[in-house]
């Protein structure tokens, strides 16, 4: 047990990272798993596959609670493959309407944008052409990163810039701390599995 707890981390506050999340994460991950009993010899390759990326999702969505939008969007698109059949459940970019970002935050994000768009001031017109041209390249640029954005990260549609790059950082923070607990995961598989084979 001494690997799961250098994995999981010591134990400490609630963000991303931390080895209480990572427990949390790895006890709904087990949970999930079992209720959808991949398991299971019957199940095919690809509906195994389905099903344990949905475990890994209700469990990252679940341990990481309705704080970020993400999460619940997340939770929200679990529910949605589960009952698409029927139709009830709602999409990923319904369900998490943002709050408006504090003034603060407006502030710090209008200063950001104002930064990047800046242009010295050209001394003729052949430099006045060139120096407009990187600004819309840049904004261009920045349009298509954000955009990309905004599929990746659940529900970021409904986000503004400012909103959406916290919940980009948050939700890959969350992230890596899945991938951890997913690698401790099948380390002991396999330790199991060379257990047992030793025991033959």
């Amino acid at each position: 047990m001494a690997s799961a707890r250098g994995v999981l981390g010591v134990q400490g506050g609630g963000g991303g990272g931390s080895g209480r999340f990572k427990r949390a994460l790895l006890r709904n991950l087990i949970i999930g798993l079992r209720k959808g009993g991949v398991a299971s010899r019957e199940m095919g390759f690809r509906e195994r596959k389905d099903a344990i990326k949905r475990a890994a999702d209700a469990a990252l969505a679940s341990a990481r609670g309705a704080a970020p939008c993400w999460s619940r969007s997340l939770a929200a698109d679990v529910v949605a493959q589960q009952h698409r059949s029927s139709g009830t459940a709602n999409s990923s970019g319904e369900c998490c309407k943002a709050p408006p970002p504090s003034p603060r935050k407006m502030i710090v994000c209008k200063k950001i944008l104002r930064r990047s768009l800046r242009r010295p001031r050209p001394g003729n017109a052949t430099t006045s052409k060139k120096y407009g041209a990187g600004v819309v390249a840049r904004a261009m640029l920045m349009r298509k990163r954000t955009s990309v954005l905004k599929e990746i990260v659940p529900g970021g549609k409904a986000l503004d810039v400012c909103t959406l790059m916290a919940e980009t950082l948050d939700y890959a923070v969350s992230l890596k701390a899945q991938v951890d607990v997913m690698q401790l995961l099948v380390r002991i598989l396999q330790e199991q599995n060379a257990i047992a084979l030793e025991k033959q």
